[in-house]
Order: structure tokens, then sequence, then C-alpha cells
């Protein structure tokens, strides 16, 4: 079987041209979805790049190997960032981008000033080799827990493509070859053959990074406030349940915290609720600040008031993190453009018993809460023998 080049090298045109189009319509549909907008510029960039490489003998060299050959690096550059940004790690350009034009200029002396297509070969395989083992590092070795299979398979199949690109560098040209790549010999287009192979793999793995990402963002989104980013009500409930009944099983302690904020329907009224918006947004930020727990869980229970438990905690240790959250929201004011607007909250502490359900636990820490509103807001209680009752008869409130 005869092995054509140029052939080849417009079937790998035609292959870009395809994932281009379908990457492009699925960020139409997943425009949220910013990382995608990065790999989709790669590819076309790429695209474009063996478009120039494949006109070869028809446009000038100078744009058919140089230009070229430079976009083929730029879109690998905007891929690293791509998966830089999917695993919410920080990319600095200085490196990849002096990379690229130290590359880019190789290609240029090795066309021009001393021409030499095996060199220009192996130096265009070394940095797709050199990227192919940068995606695949970034991807195994920062990858989160949510996302981790899709990760594996991608740093899989982007080794094989550095491994692919490593072998390449072996594959000899044809004696007559002269500088023209397009006649570069039967071992070099075999090479071609399995890089569509390869390519159209890493495809295919770019979609399941994108899917399990999409997943992982729609299960947090079904569990997650959308202004706070704490967890909503039904999300606290049920890990909730699942963490008291750990620590009940395990003899450990569980305590848990409500608190309203104090007088948040005069905020509303006088600064609108933008504003009560900001105030909501800056009580979640202090939370997080103050609560310093291990394993905790925080959530906007509704309205103004949220829900903070403590797996492992004891009453003491509950009244701390309490007051140390009570004195951050009472030193701290929200902000709302230019106007500052003071917080305080009302809390209320509860420890569970063994065999207390995580919904009394709540009842419990609510009639604290409502005992410290009853004192004069701003402050912390506990639910002790008293509340406890009320809460086993029912929620008392009108």
């Amino acid at each position: 079987m005869h092995l054509d080049i140029p052939t080849l090298t417009l079937a790998c045109l035609l292959m870009g041209i395809g994932a281009s189009v379908g990457f492009t319509s699925l960020m139409a549909v997943l425009n949220t979805q910013k990382v995608l907008r990065i790999w989709v510029a790669s590819i076309w960039i790429n695209t474009l790049g063996v478009t120039l490489i494949g006109l070869r003998n028809h446009i000038p060299d100078v744009i058919s190997i140089v230009i070229g050959n430079g976009l083929l690096v730029t879109g690998n550059v905007l891929a690293l960032k791509g998966i830089a940004q999917h695993l919410g790690l920080p990319m600095r350009w200085r490196w990849p981008g002096s990379f690229a034009v130290v590359y880019t200029g190789a290609i240029a002396w090795f066309a021009f000033a001393t021409p030499n297509l095996g060199a220009r070969l192996l130096a265009g395989s070394l940095q797709a080799m050199a990227f192919n083992f940068a995606y695949a590092y970034l991807l195994l070795r920062y990858s989160e827990p949510d996302i981790r299979k899709s990760c594996r398979i991608a740093g899989a199949v982007l080794v094989t493509n550095g491994l692919f690109y490593l072998a390449r560098v072996f594959a000899p040209l044809d004696p007559g070859s002269s500088q023209n790549l397009m006649t570069a010999g039967m071992p070099v287009a075999a090479t071609y053959v399995v890089g569509i192979l390869t390519t159209l793999a890493s495809y295919f793995a770019l979609l399941q990074l994108i899917t399990e990402r999409l997943m992982v963002d729609l299960r947090r989104a079904a569990r997650t406030d959308g202004l706070t980013g704490l967890l909503n009500r039904s999300a606290i409930v049920a890990e909730g349940r699942a963490s008291l009944e750990r620590c009940l099983e395990r003899g450990q302690p569980f305590a848990l915290l409500i608190f309203d904020l104090d007088h948040f329907k005069q905020i509303n009224d006088r600064w609108g609720h933008d504003a009560g918006d900001a105030v909501l947004r800056h009580v979640a930020q202090m939370l997080r600040k103050a609560v310093q727990w291990p394993n905790y869980l925080a959530s906007r229970y509704g309205g103004e008031e949220f829900v903070v438990a403590l797996p492992g905690a004891t009453l003491v240790q509950g009244l701390e993190t309490a007051e140390r959250l009570r004195l951050a929201l009472a030193h701290s004011h929200a902000r709302m453009g230019e106007q500052t607007i003071p917080v305080t909250a009302s809390i209320g502490v509860a420890v569970a018993r063994q065999g207390t359900r995580f919904e009394h636990l709540v009842r419990q820490a609510d009639q604290a809460m409502y005992r410290t509103k009853f004192d004069g807001r701003n402050g912390v209680s506990y639910a002790g023998d008293h509340d406890t009752r009320l809460a086993e008869a029912g929620d008392s409130r009108c």
C-alpha cells in the first residue's frame, strides 16, 4: 500500500476542521465553560497551522513552514493553558511563550539559513512530545478527586502521544526528499497515519474531560446555594445526617450551630435587596475564615439563616467556634459600593446525644438561637435541658 503524504496531510486537515466545527458547536451550547473556549481556539489554530503546512509548494515557504509551525506551537501553548485552567492552576505565559518563539525561530533557521528537513522534523517531534508530556503531567499530578477518572484516561492518552512523537524522531528520511516534507518517504508517511489516530484519541480524551467536569459542576450546582456558594438546605440535611451518624457510631461528639442575621429586613428596606445579597455573600466569606474546624459543613439554610455542623466537636468547642464567628461578623462590615453595612448575628449551639436525629439537633440549636434574640441579639446561646424538651415537643414558633 502506498502512503501519500499530501493525501495524509489532507486527511489531517479534514479531521482538524471536523473537530474544530464540532467543538465550536459544543461551545455554543456550553457557553459557561470558559476552558472550552481556550481549547476551541487551540484546535482552530492547530487546524490553520496544518492547513498552511499542507499548502507547501502552493504558497510561499515562509508562510507554509515558519508561520504554519508557529501556529502549531501556539495552539499547543493554548492547550496547555486550558488544561492548567481546567485543573484550577495558574499558568504564566513567560516560559511557554518563550519556548514558542525559540521553536519558531529554529524552524525558520533550518528552513532558510541552514536548510535541513531532518532538523525541522526533529524539532517538530520534540516540541509535540514535550507538550504532550506536559499535558499528561498536569492531569496526572494535579487532578481533583471529582475529575480524576477523566484526567487519568486523558493523561494515559497524552503519554502515548508523547511516546509516539519520541519514536517519530527516529523515522528515516527518503534520501531523495531534499527539503520537501511532502516527499519525505514511507516511514514519515506512516507516522502521519499513527498521528491521525493519536490526535483522534486526544479529541475523545478532551471530550471526556469536558463531560466529567460538566457533570461535577451540575452536581455541585444541585447541592450549592448560588448566592453564597455554601451548601443548600437539602444538601446540609443529607450530608449532616450521614456525618452525624458516623460520629455517633464512633462515639464522637457532634456540635451544630445555627445563626440568623440581626435586623436583616431593615438592611433590605434601607439599602435594597442588592445590599442584602452583598451582606449574605460577606457573611459566607467571614464564615469560611472564622470556622476553623476539619470537615465542617456550612449551609445557607434559608433566607438569612445559616447552619454550621462540626463533626467531632464538643459543646465547648462549638461555643468557641460560635463566639469566634460572632466576633468576626460584628467587627467587620459588608460593602455595597461606597456604603458599609454593619452585620451581627444571633447564634444557637446544640450538641448531639446518642440517638439524636439531625433534624432534632437543628431544632434544638434553633430554639437556642431564638433565646439569643430574646436576650438582645448579637450573642451565643446553647441548647440545655429546657431547649431539648422544646425541640422534642416540636417547633413552637408561630
